[in-house]
């Protein structure tokens, strides 16, 4: 007895092909709406103005930051690059800016639909601020490849405060007290985090134990990166900077330094601060070795401090957007009124 020969696919197959042209419809739609809303800010003249603006002022305080501090005797001899190094950092600090202000004046779409955009300007703004990077580090020297890291860090500041400047907006019918919000959350984010972390280092200090480091390892930057330990242990006073680091990894700046300052030389004083963030992520394991008499092969890798700086930006930006929509809900269901 022959049987049926069934030349319809399964309905897990059908599924599946049916799922695969739906999500790249939805994918389609996202773009395409992300890009609509982004060509009103490229067609607009203030958005180029405000980009020029951010690039200038980067610059500015840059070149201002170094007169000042050569006039202050901060720096023995001239410390090459310094200004290319600042204007980096800086940049990323004009990005986040910039990106909660094109965020709160555009919130319409969905939350793939926001990210989407403030990546779109993110890039307009890093292609025109890193080629004005570019120039300045053809004159005053520093390290090319700190631009290419500039890129990345702009384009993902203007996209995820962009998140925090739409949250804000939407969370309140009028635009004053949703500006007062972003303000105050991008003044935290660029400036409170790092001086509360500041205000908390004394409370750090602690007493640990230690013994010898021997058969000590170190880097061509100098960096010791493998060591045993012998003796007895004995107690020294640390700063336990670990402990607190991680607020101030969402500052923009320091964002950069995290991601770029391993490009800079690590002789150069500023080149340094750009990488500062990150020892103090790892605390007195950096300047201090066989803390409870144990040596490196025992200690745990470092944690980049960009990875905990963007998720936090990015979680902060989700309380934003989620409280900013229930708010809505709320405001639409009440003017909708009964029944």
């Amino acid at each position: 007895m022959g049987g049926v020969i069934d030349d319809h696919p399964s309905s897990t197959a059908r599924k599946a092909e049916s799922g695969r042209p739906r999500a790249a419809g939805t994918i389609k739609m996202t773009a395409g709406e992300a890009w609509r809303n982004t060509r009103e800010s490229f067609t607009s003249w203030w958005f180029w103005l405000a980009c020029a603006l951010g690039i200038a002022l980067a610059w500015g305080m840059a070149a201002a930051l170094i007169v000042w501090g050569e006039a202050n005797g901060w720096f023995e001899t001239e410390v090459a690059g310094a200004v290319y190094l600042l204007m980096a950092a800086f940049l990323a600090l004009a990005a986040a800016m910039l990106g909660a202000a094109w965020g709160f004046r555009h919130t319409k779409g969905s939350i793939p639909v926001l990210l989407l955009s403030g990546a779109m300007r993110g890039v307009a703004l890093a292609a025109t601020g890193c080629g004005a990077l570019l120039l300045v580090g053809l004159s005053f020297g520093g390290p090319m490849a700190l631009a290419g890291a500039a890129v990345v860090v702009i384009v993902l500041e203007v996209a995820l405060f962009g998140l925090i400047g739409a949250g804000s907006r939407r969370c309140f019918a009028k635009a004053a007290p949703g500006a007062a919000l972003a303000a105050v959350l991008v003044a935290f984010l660029c400036i409170g985090n790092v001086v509360v972390t500041l205000l908390l280092i004394p409370a750090t200090a602690g007493t640990v134990q230690v013994s010898v480091p021997v058969n000590v390892e170190r880097d061509d930057s100098g960096r010791v990166i493998a060591y045993e330990c012998v003796g007895s242990l004995r107690p020294v006073e640390v700063a336990h900077t670990d402990r607190i680091a991680w607020l101030a990894t969402s500052n923009p700046v320091l964002l950069l330094g995290s991601v770029g300052g391993e490009l800079a030389a690590t002789d150069n004083p500023v080149g340094w601060m750009l990488s500062g963030l990150q020892w103090a992520a790892d605390g007195p394991s950096r300047e201090v070795q066989c803390l409870g008499g144990e040596s490196s092969a025992g200690l745990a890798p470092s944690i980049p401090v960009a990875l905990t700086g963007l998720a936090l930006q990015g979680l902060l930006a989700a309380l934003v957007l989620v409280a900013g929509r229930w708010q809505a809900a709320r405001r639409a269901e009440a003017s909708s009124g009964p029944g």
